[in-house]
């Protein structure tokens, strides 16, 4: 037991530092490609700070424990929205323009109501998979080419302030082309060998705890693989670019509904329980509902409102503790 914990907690150390190197060097080889830091700042960065989540389903698809990688990407989202925002609104208040921010709202919102309509059934078969890719690829390429055609001076210097701090470095060489491409190739190595342990140790402990992989996915293995979103949340927050910091997480749980989701499920024909299916998913889309409603009642996230993200986040955590606890009995 004790080897399997220290193989899912190095794995999301890996995890964790390995997607620090990665968001750094794709975000500065998209400069060297004369990609508008707007753009990196609202697409590039919420598809590299998902990458850990990817890997991870993957990895969990490939063994065979899909229910890992949706456990993983659900978590997440609900991670992202109370826990990443609630942290970053607790810390300084998030303003935001609605307006802006609205087409990913109801994008994240409808791909939610979608997955928990197409699970109904318990299973998310492969076709449906590639649907989910259809549509996760369809949206960031058209979130890609609006905003590289509305690119303005303004969201040019609020994407610069995240970009500036996201990509620091602590070596002049890494900042070069080709030191750039092999920091990139080395977070990716280190984000696949962490992916690995985390799996399976997250895998073995499950087995042992006598409780289904999707809990583990949707605890521990979520809060970890999300702390890339937290990172870029908290700077955006101290950088004043809170719209960045909404924007990013809104990305990311695009990617985890769409990209990750449907990755796993192409991979293999998704399985879970009922009472999973019924408790996380609607989880997942009443955190979603409390955001839309806090973004729409004021156009920001007070302090309060972050504490009250935290505290419902904790009630979240209880509920699936108990439910872990009643089924190992």
């Amino acid at each position: 037991m004790l080897m399997d914990l220290l193989m899912l907690l190095g794995g999301l150390g890996l995890i964790v530092k390995g997607g620090e190197f990665f968001v750094a060097a794709a975000i500065r080889l998209a400069e060297f490609l004369r990609m508008p830091r707007v753009v990196i700042g609202s697409t590039l960065v919420s598809l590299a700070t998902t990458t850990p989540e990817l890997v991870v389903s993957i990895m969990a698809g490939l063994r065979g424990e899909s229910g890992l990688a949706v456990g993983n990407a659900v978590g997440s989202c609900i991670c992202n929205i109370s826990l990443i925002l609630g942290v970053t609104a607790a810390i300084k208040r998030v303003d935001v323009h609605f307006r802006t921010l609205r087409i990913p709202l109801l994008a994240m919102v409808g791909l939610g109501v979608v997955i928990f309509i197409l699970s109904l059934d318990l299973t998310l078969t492969r076709w449906q998979g590639g649907l989910l890719l259809v549509i996760g690829f369809s949206y960031f390429a058209w979130d890609f080419s609006t905003h590289w055609r509305n690119r303005k001076p303004a969201a040019l210097e609020e994407a610069e302030a995240i970009e500036e701090e996201k990509a620091a470095v602590r070596w002049a060489w890494a900042l070069t082309k080709p030191g750039t491409i092999v920091q990139f190739v080395f977070g990716a190595v280190i984000v696949v060998a962490g992916s690995r342990l985390l799996v399976e140790g997250a895998v073995a402990a499950a087995s042992r705890m006598g409780v289904s992989p999707m809990i583990i996915g949707l605890t521990v293995v979520a809060v970890g693989t999300s702390l890339p979103e937290l990172i870029t949340a908290v700077t955006s927050s101290r950088k004043s670019v809170s719209d960045l910091a909404v924007g990013n997480v809104l990305g990311a749980n695009i990617a985890n509904l769409s990209l990750i989701i449907g990755a796993a499920a192409v991979i293999q024909t998704v399985t879970m329980d009922r009472l999973t299916q019924l408790f996380s998913f609607p989880a997942m889309l009443a955190f979603m509902a409390l955001l839309f409603w806090m973004l729409l009642s004021d156009r920001r996230l007070s302090r309060r409102e972050g504490l009250s993200l935290l505290a419902f986040y904790a009630i979240y955590l209880m509920i699936v503790a108990g439910i872990t606890i009643t089924s190992t009995r």
